[in-house]
């Protein structure tokens, strides 16, 4: 028992170095294969990368990276404390290395790519947001700009996303003074659509789970249903028809995708009439799914302070 879950711990502390090194690896070769030789730009730090490379002709895409990354996480780890992240900064050294390192090999001319620009910049987004999901779902980050948008988020409460999309808008619009046509532009607009979207695929398809509102006259028959044949908890409040004014049950709770057509068909089997919203979940943490990450990627000096003391 004793080996069991030594080797259950190792495992658990090694898994996310793994999945960050795969995923280094699959946004490295999509970046050289698919996107650099297509002249199509990324946001963010990677963009002026990309951007300096262009201008210098030389394959300094990672290195520009890093030494801009690096930058903003010594202010970062100021700002957010040392715990600010090895994986981050693993992540950022491997994947912006890989990228000039496959640029040195011509990785890209071992792949033969279809004439059409538009599956070019289709097939970039799903690899490199692969990549990506997986590095991100590891709870690291490989970029300045990430870890910008949390200095900002914490010092001035700027919305993190706001803060991407004007970093990534700024660099679009320099690619496009400098070098690259509108044309490009637009597949690079959908390139990094596309990724955006299979990173949160991957984030958040692992483990989907979709909330369960149910409004309904049979409140205890649809929760013993529930709660017999798929041994889901569940919170009941009780609330008053606005219109009606009468009173009405509201059951809801948290189940993975794949039970939602059982619960359906349970819902439907007890109350034909109970009027029920699904939403979709990012993270659920708690009994029945995954525990609370004990080891936050940012953490401020105030609290480090604390724990030191």
């Amino acid at each position: 028992m004793k080996n069991s879950s030594s080797i259950k711990n190792i495992l658990s502390r090694i898994w996310p170095w793994i999945l960050i090194t795969v995923g280094s690896i699959l946004s490295a070769l999509g970046y050289v294969i698919f996107i650099l030789p297509q002249k199509m730009v990324e946001g963010g730090v990677t963009g002026i990368g990309i951007i300096a490379q262009r201008l210098t002709g030389l394959p300094i895409v990672g290195l520009t990276s890093i030494v801009l990354t690096a930058f903003v996480f010594i202010v970062a780890t100021r700002i957010l404390g040392k715990s600010f992240g090895a994986r981050s900064i693993y992540a950022m050294l491997l994947m912006n290395s890989l990228i000039d390192f496959f640029q040195l090999l011509k990785v890209s001319k071992l792949v033969t790519l279809p004439n059409d620009m538009l599956l070019v910049a289709l097939y970039g987004g799903v690899i490199v947001g692969i990549g990506l999901g997986l590095i991100y779902f590891s709870g690291a980050s490989t970029g300045g700009a990430d870890a910008l948008a949390q200095i900002l988020w914490r010092t001035k409460r700027i919305s993190i996303s706001k803060t991407l999309v004007i970093i990534d808008m700024i660099v679009l619009g320099t690619a496009t003074l400098v070098f690259i046509s509108i044309g490009q532009i637009m597949y690079s607009l959908i390139f990094i659509f596309v990724e955006i979207k299979v990173i949160d695929m991957v984030m958040e398809g692992i483990q989907a789970s979709q909330r369960v509102m149910i409004i309904t006259d049979e409140p205890e028959k649809i929760k013993t249903a529930i709660l017999d044949n798929l041994n889901r908890g569940m919170t009941i409040f009780k609330g008053i028809g606005a219109y009606t004014g009468v009173d009405r049950y509201m059951l809801t709770t948290v189940v993975p995708r794949k039970h939602i057509p059982e619960v359906r068909r349970l819902i439907a089997a007890n109350d034909e009439k109970a009027f029920v919203i699904i939403q979709d979940v990012c993270q659920v943490y708690g009994e029945g799914f995954e525990p609370l990450p004990r080891n936050y990627l940012f953490r401020s000096k105030k609290q480090e302070q604390v724990t030191a003391e």
